[in-house]
């Protein structure tokens, strides 16, 4: 197909072909935990499997520069936006399967609904991912995890759309999941659903560990509803192979207290950049860079941000 020179052109290609509409100039910053980023030339939530399927494979076949972002945590937009399509993964659904132990969920479904379906139905193993923000395809993509445990320690299966168009199912092996990291980061495929693997428990057992581990996060977190992304850095690996707080190298490099603009580094746990109120991705970056730098300097440490900044302008998707 021949590449669309306008953003218009698509536009109408997509909305004849879908009877649905996208949206010009939408505020990032409304879809984002961090609720920083300017306006997009193009946004569209897809609210079925279908939809985010036909926008994703035609954007490509265009050639259409395009992002697609699920809940809006672990993500820093641009404050000038972005030149191209934000897709919003909102595809939402729980599959019963056959398989007692087997949960499949769609990958726009929010992961808080994924945790709390599997415990109306006793089965244990996603207790660890309880008040974890995000979706489930977001959380398969980056394996996300606490206390010592990661999503790709329960996923059975993941189905991927490739670029073109054919839709495979894959092990969990196949994802090449490491820390906060999975093959999906490096690749073009985009997970559609994914099935987890868990064990028959008792409910009441799993809601009271699933207390316990929300207990421990509220106390180690900013308020819920507070403007913050999640965790900013990854926990370093040491010389010896074991991990190290971020939030201690932090702690002890003097970020307490540190700010840039509206962007500050949050009182209870130095690990957590917030936003104060009108807080710009220059100002965070900037933050970023300081508390990086300081880490660097009197540990020998380079610091990566679990946070992705997804720049205005750059190579297409």
């Amino acid at each position: 197909m021949k590449k669309m020179n306008t953003i218009d052109d698509f536009a109408s290609q997509f909305e004849r072909a879908s009877d649905k509409s996208l949206r010009r100039g939408e505020l990032l910053s409304a879809h984002a935990f961090f609720r920083i980023g300017g306006p997009a030339d193009l946004y569209f939530q897809a609210d079925s499997l279908s939809d985010l399927r036909t926008i994703v494979l035609l954007s490509r076949k265009t050639g259409l520069r395009h992002a697609v972002i699920g809940g809006g945590s672990n993500l820093l937009f641009d404050d000038d936006g972005y030149r191209g399509l934000v897709i919003q993964n909102a595809a939402s659904g729980i599959v019963d399967s056959p398989n007692a132990t087997l949960i499949e969920a769609d990958s726009g479904t929010p992961l808080e609904a994924a945790v709390e379906f599997a415990a109306a139905r006793g089965l244990t193993g996603m207790e660890f991912l309880a008040g974890i923000p995000g979706t489930v395809g977001g959380a398969v993509y980056g394996n996300a995890g606490a206390f010592g445990r990661s999503t790709g320690d329960i996923l059975e299966y993941a189905l991927l759309l490739g670029w073109d168009g054919s839709e495979t199912h894959v092990t969990a092996g196949a994802l090449e999941f490491s820390y906060r990291h999975s093959v999906l980061k490096s690749r073009r495929d985009v997970l559609l659903r994914a099935g987890f693997r868990l064990a028959l428990g008792e409910e009441r057992e799993i809601r009271a560990k699933m207390a316990d581990e929300l207990a421990l996060r509220a106390r180690r977190h900013p308020v819920r509803g507070a403007a913050y992304p999640g965790s900013y850095f990854k926990n370093p690996v040491l010389s010896d192979g074991c991990r190290q707080a971020a939030g201690y190298l932090l702690e002890q490099a003097g970020a307490r207290g540190l700010r840039s603009g509206r962007a500050a580094v949050y009182s209870g746990h130095c690990n957590f950049i917030i936003n104060e109120g009108g807080a710009t991705a220059r100002d965070v970056r900037a933050l970023a860079a300081e508390l990086k730098r300081r880490v660097f300097e009197k540990f020998g440490i380079a610091l990566e941000e679990e946070v992705i900044f997804l720049p205005a302008a750059g190579p297409g998707a």
